[in-house]
């Protein structure tokens, strides 16, 4: 009988520490993949410059005459930098990419998350794999 006993209250912590395990998961996959923090961005003066700790280097962009940063955020391994004339994006493995502004065109909403970043504007919805380095871009229709 004291084995089965102990046998029931084994099975009873196994399955509660399974169970932990389990939800503990659950919310690491609802936060980020895992992907470590690669990137910071440095505005300096008339330069971007991002700081790349995977390759241990530091890439710079400058920036145009009279252009000037509106907006930037940064993900674990892509930054997004919005200016008075291009979207930028940086990936940690793909490098600074552009894509010029429409005229016009508002900037709604811009976030950057893992290797994504996503800029919705009056007109256009665009993201930015930073892996690949690659925009993509769908026009929208947004009613007045």
């Amino acid at each position: 009988m004291l084995r089965t006993a102990i046998g029931d209250r084994l099975s009873i912590t196994a399955l509660a520490l399974s169970a932990a395990l389990i939800a503990t998961d659950a919310l690491s996959q609802t936060t980020s993949q895992g992907v470590p923090k690669q990137v910071h961005l440095v505005v300096d003066g008339n330069r971007l410059v991002a700081s790349n700790i995977r390759s241990s280097s530091f890439d710079e962009l400058r920036l145009r005459a009279r252009e000037n940063v509106r907006e930037s955020v940064e993900g674990e391994a892509v930054l997004v930098v919005v200016t008075s004339q291009r979207i930028l994006g940086y990936g940690v493995v793909s490098g600074w990419r552009q894509i010029d502004r429409v005229a016009n065109e508002r900037i709604e909403t811009v976030t950057a998350e893992d290797y994504a970043g996503l800029v919705v504007t009056s007109e256009r919805m665009l993201n930015f794999n930073g892996e690949s380095g690659v925009w993509g871009e769908r026009e929208r229709r947004v009613s007045q």
